[in-house]
């Protein structure tokens, strides 16, 4: 992948299905969470393998970079939360206390805290300086598939499986607003950069806006063939991205404001489980079950290169 050049693109080519991915705070890096257990983090300006990290024994469902960038978080289907040192690549502390796979972690905004989602149902708040428990969120009836922090730090936000979003005080881990509309699993909830909007993406093939004060809803998205299984704000907060399931293996663009469709991206031969812009936003990156890395042109919605190597 040596020479790589914006426009000429690249796929990374996995020996793992990709489940997740996720860019560092200064674009530098995109780390890789795989089917097998393990987490490759490769160099964006070359997209050279720069480490593994192992230590999962299950899937790893989510992975994240601290705001610093100078810690990994990862979940899996071992039912723990793994924190790593994200320039070496060392292991840290082990979170466990979920009963079940963990489907979603997140930094607080100012790194001081994590939030987890699972299967178990609840949502769960660590430290991620010590790794320590401090509250454990409970409400939903089924699984939590993604969780998220507001801008603002204050407030949290968690789909599920029962169809619906929950809002939590982060601090207090006090319950606000349930926002209600989907009628099938909602797999992916995101706050737009300002903080005023959520996007939620469900297995009814929606994304639905919604107003993060009031819990009022918005648009809905529709065009997805089957379940969205990701949803993400460009950060400048104009552009919605989500990607969709086996039938679909789209990635769509749409306008933030008035919910229009903008771009359908498709390249992949597979379930589209993870979309991510670079910190720029003029780029995106999809992992798919078809074992690639797929990078875009973010506003034009060109396909460049796919990233190869997973297995």
């Amino acid at each position: 992948m040596a020479g790589a050049q914006f426009g000429e693109w690249a796929y990374l080519q996995e020996e793992s299905e990709v489940i997740s991915c996720a860019y560092s705070p200064d674009g530098k890096a995109c780390a890789i969470g795989l089917h097998n257990g393990t987490i490759r983090v490769y160099a964006t300006s070359n997209w050279e393998k720069m480490r593994t990290l192992t230590g999962h024994t299950g899937y790893v469902r989510s992975v994240v970079y601290s705001p610093s960038g100078s810690q990994l978080a990862s979940g899996s289907s071992d039912k723990t939360v793994r924190l790593w040192d994200a320039q070496s690549g060392a292991a840290g502390h082990t979170l466990t206390g979920h009963t079940a796979n963990v489907y979603s972690v997140v930094y607080s905004p100012s790194g001081s805290q994590l939030a987890s989602g699972s299967e178990d149902n609840t949502v769960r708040l660590w430290d991620a300086q010590s790794g320590e428990a401090v509250h454990t969120l409970t409400g939903h009836t089924d699984w939590v598939n993604s969780v998220v922090y507001s801008p603002s730090g204050s407030q949290l936000a968690s789909g599920s499986s029962d169809n619906t979003v929950r809002l939590w005080d982060a601090q207090s881990g006090a319950a606000g607003h349930t926002l209600e509309g989907h009628t099938s699993s909602v797999l992916s909830v995101v706050y737009s950069p300002s903080g005023a909007q959520l996007a939620s993406g469900s297995s009814d093939e929606t994304v639905r806006l919604w107003d993060a004060h009031s819990g009022a809803a918005g648009h809905t998205l529709r065009g997805h063939t089957s379940d969205v299984l990701s949803v993400v704000y460009s950060p400048s907060g104009a552009q919605i991205a989500s990607s969709g399931g086996s039938y679909d293996k789209t990635v769509r663009l749409w306008d933030a404001h008035s919910g229009a469709a903008v771009h359908t991206l498709t390249g992949h031969t597979a379930t589209v489980y993870s979309v991510v812009y670079s910190p720029s936003g003029s780029q995106l990156a999809s992992g798919s079950r078809d074992l690639t890395v797929r990078l875009w042109d973010a506003h034009s919605g060109a396909a460049g290169h796919t990233l190869t190597g997973h297995t």
